[in-house]
Order: C-alpha cells, then structure tokens, then sequence
C-alpha cells in the first residue's frame, strides 16, 4: 500500500513545489512591475494590454526605467502571464499598441474668466519592426484643434537599438532636456496646470527634429546610469524661449545637447542637462540652458524638483537675457484612487532681444506659484483634477489678484 501511494505523494509534493515557486515568481513580478513602473506613472492592470502587445511595451521602457535583462524578463513574464491567465506566451508583437489621451478643462480667476477647453486629443501607434528596431508617432489635435498651430505632429521617431541598453533615435522626439516633458500628459502630470518654469524655460512640450543616442548603464545591482546625446534644429528667434520651438531650423547651426540620469534602488533619481545653439536666423548670438532635476520616494510622499537657467545673447547695447526658476512638488497616492499633490515655483524670466523678433511684452516675467492639488483615480488610466494656483508678483511685476482654479478630466486609452 505505501510503494503504491509513493508515486502520488511525489506528484503531489512535485505539483506543490511548482506551485509555491511559480507564485514566488508571480509575486516578483508583480513587485517588480510595481517599483520600477509606478515610479513615473501609475501602473497599469495587466488585462489593460494582451499578452502579444505586452513584451514590445516592457521593452520600449527598459531605457527609462533602468531595466536589467533578468528584471525585464521577469516583469514582461508577469504581466503576459496575468494578461492571459496563467497561458505561457513569449516573443515580441509586431503588431502597432494604438492609444492616445485626452482631456478637457474649465479655469476661473477672479477677474471673470472662465472657459472650458479640450486642452489635448492625442493619439498615437507604437511597436516593433524587428528585434532592433522600434517607433512611435503621436499626432495631436490641441484646443480643439482649430487648425495651424493646433495641429500637429508631437513626435514621430525611430529607435534603433545597436546593443541591448544603447539606441539612436531619429526623428521628431521631445527634446531630452530635465524630465517634466516626458510626465507632462495628463497621468503622469498630477496636477492640472504645468510649472512656470518649465513652461517658460523647459518650453513643455518642447518637440524638435534631430538624432540622439540614447541608453544606460546598470552600475550594480541597485543603481544605473542613463544617458541622451543629442544633436536637434534648435529653438529659434520666436517672441520667446517657447514660442521659439521648431521643427524646420531658421538658420544653419545644429543645437547640441546632453542628459544624464542617475537612479538608485527605485528610490531616488537625480540628473543634469546641458543645451547649446545658436538662436537667431543669421547664427550670431549663442542660447545656452542647464538644467537639474531630482525625484525622490519618502515613505511620506513623493518628491520632485528641477531647476532651470538659461542665457540668450543680445547684440550690444542690449544686455544679454538671463532666466531662471525652479519648482519643487510634493505629491502622496492613498489607497491607489486618491492623490494629494503641492507645488511650489519661481520664475525670473528677462530678455530684452524684442530687436531680434522677441516679444518684449513675454520677455519679463517676475513670479511664484503656489499649487494645491487633488486627483481621484476612478481606474488607474482616468483622473479627475482639481487645484487651486496662488499667483505672486515679483519686483518688476505689478500686483494682480490672478488666483485661477482649474479643474481637468483626463483619459488615457
């Protein structure tokens, strides 16, 4: 009787062995998935993609979020394997991942201004045309797009990956300067307006035709090094630094540039950026940007700041314009649906080029913001905003009571 029940016990203790270490792996997974993907969004559910889409996502990522190859396969093993119940696929799709966001927001202030606006319509195609070689295409509608400057193509690119952690892009990309462009859709940004500075210096969304290498370096087992080298058109002589962006160049100097990020254990990321080009059409007067940025996860919030300083040459006698600012931003998730969100900035922005086509009406610019936000989170892909802006003046700026609430709905599909 027990020769005859030894077979069962060890199919038994065999099936149970499987089992505890399949679910082990599933729980490294998922706490994977949860550290190195929640970091600059919020995660998605693994049904919100199919397990064919779900590799080709995984990897387009890597390079941001600093994956290893074992920590890839693992979250990529995760997600295709809750995606399709436990049904082991593998291989990367070529089909296109088609998505987009959209969101529409009301603004009020004191003085009586109030509108409703359908801010942003984006949709955009991404995936693999080989092992080697991705793309993505966004094109938006902005303001309803009413037309002209409000439609457009956001970005268009082809990533062609020369080894597992180093690419060449090529093509029309936000331009790799600090980090709040790549959060600034409605998801990843958690409050309903975006910083002054990165407005007005970072010029969000700043989107430029170019090439850039680009990747990381895993320095051991809990840090990593990522890097962008980029040469792009550069921004023009426009009224200001942001409505200087282009995609065709006005004049025939390369704008050169460089970022590096350095993360630490999902904790704390911190990194430096440099841009230099020749801004006016005859490619006399040099514009030159540096920037910093931190992001750092406390048990009590999250944080995250940036600092930018930019100097643009004048022809004499005109001084040359220098800018700067800063913002620094405090934000907490409860309970996966509900966010509280701080953000505090300055800006210092004065450049009297207005002789070479600037704006000397846009060219100074004194102030503070400071934002209270709150976000709900119906499902991880929608959130409904709210967040109240106190403006201050500073000494070239005249006082104006031009507190302004904002409210936003936002979908990303």
């Amino acid at each position: 009787m027990m020769k005859r029940g030894l077979p069962v016990l060890l199919l038994f203790t065999c099936t149970l062995i499987v089992g505890t270490v399949q679910s082990a792996q599933a729980q490294q997974g998922a706490m994977l998935y949860e550290t190195k993907c929640s970091r600059c969004h919020a995660a998605f559910a693994p049904s919100d993609y199919t397990a064919e889409e779900w590799p080709g996502i995984v990897r387009s990522m890597r390079a941001q979020s600093a994956l290893t190859a074992d920590e890839e396969r693992i979250i990529t093993d995760f997600l295709v394997s809750e995606s399709e119940q436990m049904e082991e696929r593998s291989g990367i799709s070529y089909k296109p991942v088609l998505g987009g966001y959209l969101y529409t927001e009301y603004f009020e202030t004191p003085a009586a201004k109030k509108n409703f606006d359908i801010h942003y319509l984006a949709l955009y195609a991404s995936g693999w045309v080989s092992e080697d070689i991705y793309y993505f295409a966004e094109f938006e509608l902005e303001h309803g797009g009413t037309g002209g400057s409000n439609t457009f193509v956001e970005q268009a690119y082809l990533d062609y990956w020369v080894k597992p952690n180093i690419a060449i892009r090529v093509g029309a990309m936000l331009a790799p300067f600090n980090r709040f462009d790549e959060f600034h859709d409605p998801i990843s940004n958690f409050i309903v307006t975006r910083p002054q500075v990165s407005r007005e210096l970072g010029v969000s969304a700043w989107k430029d035709v170019g090439v850039n290498i680009h990747g990381y370096f895993n320095l051991n087992a809990d840090a990593s090094l990522g890097f962008d080298l980029y040469t792009i058109n550069g921004l023009g002589a426009g009224s200001n630094l942001r409505g200087s962006r282009q995609y065709r160049d006005n004049n025939e100097d390369m704008a050169l540039g460089a970022r590096v990020n350095l993360m630490y254990s999902d904790i704390l990321e911190v990194g430096a950026s440099l841009y230099q080009g020749k801004w006016d059409d005859a490619e006399l007067y040099d514009l030159r940007m540096l920037g910093v940025h931190s992001l750092i996860r406390t048990p009590l919030a999250d944080l995250y700041g940036e600092y930018i300083s930019a100097t643009s040459e004048n022809e004499a006698p005109l001084d040359d314009g220098e800018m700067s600012g800063y913002f620094v931003q405090g934000t907490r998730l409860f309970d996966q649906k509900y966010r509280a969100t701080v953000r505090y900035g300055a800006l210092d922005y004065l450049d009297p080029g207005d002789q070479f086509g600037r704006d000397p009406a846009k060219g100074d610019k004194d102030l503070t913001e400071l934002v209270f936000g709150f976000t709900y989170y119906p499902v991880p892909r929608a959130a409904f905003k709210i967040e109240y802006n106190i403006f201050g003046e500073g000494d070239r700026a005249t006082e104006e009571d031009n507190n302004q609430i904002g409210i936003q709905i936002a979908v990303k599909f």
